[in-house]
């Protein structure tokens, strides 16, 4: 049974508090709710200093109703609230939704005393809690508002499950979403999150048969790896989770010695994680009202590649700029394609994707329907997107078989709006009629398919384990852990250790010039913030000089110099690490000694296959660079992925002994060359 079950589906209910003004009007207007459904289920009133209410008895306690009791809905001070409950769980209540604030938020040790009480009756009784400092929970199958609002009686009932961190927010967006065409199920604003958490909330819903999509607005997450859990499952059963999440800044950065310690801020790591599992993230309220109606259609795509057909000029424009900034992946029309269309459009203008058709199609929309069909057949389009607005009044009538006819060939079709507009109940119900989602926003509607897109992609892949450790690892030295990485295809260039400057020059002679000199040492340093590294030396006394001169300054901090074959090549910076939430991690960009500043990075918690190594490569900002440039040749691409594969597998062997590791810079040569791993650091647990 799930841990919320008795929250959404309580056989009998207690309003403790119950009075004509209890919790300013609270306990009233919740009664009404359930009163206006008839009361789904037996509600009970709780209050010692009431005989009777609304022409019902009034209990003084849970010792004296007639019956145990699933769910207390506790609108009283939070001080009166441990009491109460302990006197609830001695009598079978088995869940509590608290509405009130102070239990421990902020510097306050009287609320965190009545927290640890409340976490005394679960563990003593088994009692859960919703909340504290919520605004209530909704069960629309059941009928059971648990909301103090009358509002909440106009939500329609639905597929989407809502979970909402703010209490605030909460109400506000299931109307907004309501009016957009959304119907829920079931729906929580979860507070503090004291007991009942958001894991918990997503394990009910994946579980429920009629809930197939998930809403959240995530302030924090107190159980990461539950979390990560439920997402997987929910993953598993094909029910998309999206999310708003607080709290994007850059204030989360790890203090380390390493590049992917600094790099990885909270938020980074949170992307990956919910690029693993399927969650789409949404950057707006608003966007995750557009994005979860494309959703709602129910139809993922077999792919990843996007079409648009419009007849605006200016917004083919701007759809492009939004699918560059949102790396949308967008379909090559094939010839056949290409030529079926040009008869239907304007003249002069090119059959291609994203199309306009001129104004001319906008008056025939017969004729847009039918080169909108010629598109979605197309084999390389796994979705597409047709311009559309919403009629505002019955007296508009638009053919919603327009739209329809599209939809039928199976893709997922999404009409688009270039700005967002009111939605009355005539534009809800053409929607319907049309059977496709009318994304308002131009930005939106990239959102919404490159998300459609992503998701599907994630849901093909499935979810991978991270394997086991290396039950025999140990801490390697260098030598070692070179040899290791030497049989992966990651060689490191020509090296030898020296003791003195005379040793240094004598060793590069042997290795052939230019030459890179770094000190050796066994502390995990920045070699180059302090002056420890000197590259393109092109002769032994130049060698002999600069360590001589690194020796004097740098006595304390090193064992001897590390003498280098200098590299030319693409230069990447490969770390792995553990995140104390969310797991092993992998951050891949342009590397040397600028790659903090840069921050040309890519993130995925591990593990990763080829398509992700590629991907990462892919979507860097320099990605050019691994073609040819500037009459350079194009880089060993294939290489670099390879070694990226081979480091993230030899870190999660070792990750029980291994804390940090990082090649800064792994030196991509040309194609068919391979890789350079020039400076491999190690911070060992």
């Amino acid at each position: 049974m799930s841990a919320a079950q008795h929250l959404f589906r309580p056989k009998s209910v207690a309003i403790v508090g119950a009075s004509e003004t209890g919790g300013s009007g609270w306990t009233g207007a919740i009664f009404e709710n359930l009163e206006t459904h008839g009361f789904p289920i037996p509600v009970y009133l709780i209050n010692p200093r009431r005989d009777e209410l609304w022409g019902r008895q009034v209990y003084p306690d849970f010792a004296s109703l007639p019956e145990p009791v699933d769910l207390a809905l506790s609108i009283v001070p939070a001080k009166a609230q441990p009491d109460i409950l302990e006197d609830g769980a001695k009598n079978g209540l088995k869940c509590a939704l608290i509405y009130a604030a102070r239990f421990g938020e902020g510097d306050d040790a009287e609320g965190r005393a009545r927290a640890e009480r409340l976490n005394g009756l679960r563990r003593e009784y088994g009692l859960r809690v919703c909340g504290p400092n919520c605004m209530g929970a909704l069960s629309l199958p059941e009928r059971l508002l648990f909301y103090p609002a009358a509002r909440v009686r106009a939500l329609p009932a639905g597929s989407a499950g809502v979970i909402f961190q703010s209490g605030g927010t909460f109400q506000y967006w299931l109307q907004q979403a309501a009016i957009r065409g959304l119907g829920f199920s079931y729906a929580v604003s979860s507070g503090n999150e004291l007991d009942l958490d958001i894991a918990d909330y997503i394990d009910f819903m994946v579980e429920d048969e009629g809930t197939r999509l998930i809403f959240c607005m995530i302030e924090g997450i107190g159980r990461p790896d539950a979390f990560m859990a439920a997402a997987g499952r929910a993953l598993e059963a094909g029910k998309p989770i999206l999310a708003v999440k607080i709290g994007s800044s850059e204030l989360g950065r790890q203090s380390t010695l390493s590049h992917t310690g600094a790099l990885a801020g909270d938020d980074d790591i949170f992307n990956a994680m919910c690029r693993q599992l399927g969650v789409i993230r949404c950057p707006t309220l608003d966007g995750l009202i557009e994005t979860g109606l494309a959703f709602n259609a129910g139809r993922i795509p077999a792919g990843r590649r996007a079409a648009m057909s419009g007849y605006s000029g200016g917004a083919k424009g701007l759809f492009l700029d939004y699918a560059h900034q949102q790396d949308l992946p967008l379909a090559q029309l094939s010839p056949e394609t290409s030529a079926a269309i040009a008869p239907l459009i304007d003249v002069g203008l090119a059959p291609e994707n994203p199309l306009d058709t001129g104004a001319g199609v906008a008056g025939r929309q017969n004729v847009f329907s039918q080169i909108s069909q010629i598109m979605a057949g197309d084999d390389g389009v796994d979705l597409i997107c047709m311009q559309g607005q919403l009629p505002l009044s019955e007296t508009e009538t638009p053919d919603p078989e327009t739209f329809a006819a599209v939809a039928r060939l199976g893709k997922p079709v999404i009409a688009h709006g270039r700005m967002a507009q009111n939605v009355t109940e005539a534009g809800r119900a053409f929607q319907e009629a049309a059977g496709v989602p009318f994304v308002l926003g131009l930005p939106e509607t990239v959102h919404a398919l490159k998300a459609l897109g992503d998701y599907g992609q994630v849901r093909r892949r499935g979810l991978r384990p991270l394997g086991a450790v290396d039950a025999n690892a140990t801490r390697l030295d260098s030598g070692a852990l070179q040899d290791l990485l030497g049989a992966r295809q990651i060689p490191p260039p020509k090296s030898a250790f020296a003791e003195t400057p005379d040793e240094a020059a004598v060793r590069a002679r042997e290795i052939g010039f230019p030459i890179a000199l770094k000190i050796h040492s066994t502390q995990p340093l920045h070699k180059t913030e302090l002056g420890g590294v000197k590259l393109h030396l092109l002769d032994e006394n130049a060698v002999r000089q600069e360590a001589a001169s690194m020796g004097e300054r740098l006595e304390a901090e090193m064992e001897g110099f590390l003498v280098q074959e200098q590299v030319e090549g693409l230069e990447l910076l490969v770390g792995l690490r553990r995140d104390a939430q969310y797991g092993p991690f992998v951050v891949v960009g342009l590397g040397g000694v600028q790659v903090e500043a840069i921050r040309d990075v890519a993130f995925r918690l591990l593990p990763i296959d080829a398509e992700d190594g590629m991907d990462m490569l892919s979507g860097l900002r320099a990605s050019r660079l691994f073609g040819e440039f500037r009459g350079r040749p194009p880089r060993d691409m294939k290489a670099a992925v390879n070694a990226i594969l081979a480091f993230s597998e030899i870190y999660l062997a070792y990750r029980d002994v291994l804390e940090d590791m990082e090649i800064n810079p792994l030196i991509v040569l040309g194609e068919g060359e391979g890789v350079r791993a020039v400076d491999l650091r190690t911070v060992w647990r």
